[in-house]
């Protein structure tokens, strides 16, 4: 059994605030809700709004938003993806040895090398090589599983919803899911990755 859910975007849930929020709350201009405002659940709750005033506080209808519109929202909110930042390997894995745990083995191979024989004898060689073989093994570890781990979310994200059906201007296009703003009307069938959250306007069954 296919279903098709219209969705509007949104991020929130919360308690139901009372009428007289809900009366304030859509009132305004929406151009002048900053970002943190919109995603405050306290301040704007659209999990629980009715659904004729979210459509007001959006400022948008089942018709869906105007390209224009749509590209003004997108210079506001940002595009509807999670950013990713690269980095150095290297410098990432210097970052393991700059640590709490690391400066007490660092400063014990120190203590080692320089101070653990007075009297003119030699560097207690073996307790510094053991030191430093410690501190790199340590690093190398968390280096390994800190990357595996970055993999692992780069692959999570590959797996989202890439694609989405938005209806733009009156009409259903498919277009990056990282297109979408708030106020967009999507739509999805059974099997589908949710590209955003999102209210329940409509259930085709």
């Amino acid at each position: 059994m296919n279903t098709d859910l219209e969705k509007q975007q949104t991020n929130t849930s919360h308690p139901e605030p009372s009428s007289n929020e809900k009366t304030s709350k859509v009132n305004g201009d929406f151009h002048n809700i900053t970002v943190e405002e919109l995603y405050d659940k306290d301040k704007y709750d659209l999990s629980t709004m009715q659904e004729q005033d979210v459509m007001q506080l959006l400022q948008t209808q089942p018709n869906g938003l105007t390209s224009a519109e749509a590209s003004k929202r997108i210079e506001k909110f940002g595009h509807n993806k999670l950013e990713t930042k690269e980095v150095n390997p290297i410098l990432q894995f210097l970052g393991f040895m700059w640590n709490p745990l690391s400066w007490v083995m660092e400063a014990a191979a120190i203590v080692a090398i320089a101070l653990s024989n007075g009297g003119g004898k030699p560097p207690d060689y073996p307790d510094f090589i053991g030191i430093i073989i410690l501190l790199l093994a340590n690093s190398i570890i968390g280096f390994l599983e800190e990357r595996q781990a970055g993999k692992a979310v780069k692959a999570l994200m590959d797996a989202l919803a890439p694609e989405c059906k938005v209806k733009r201007d009156g009409e259903w296009h498919t277009m990056e899911a990282a297109e979408l703003v708030p106020g967009d009307v999507i739509s999805i069938k059974l099997g589908d990755v949710v590209p955003a959250d999102g209210r329940l306007l409509q259930v085709n069954l």
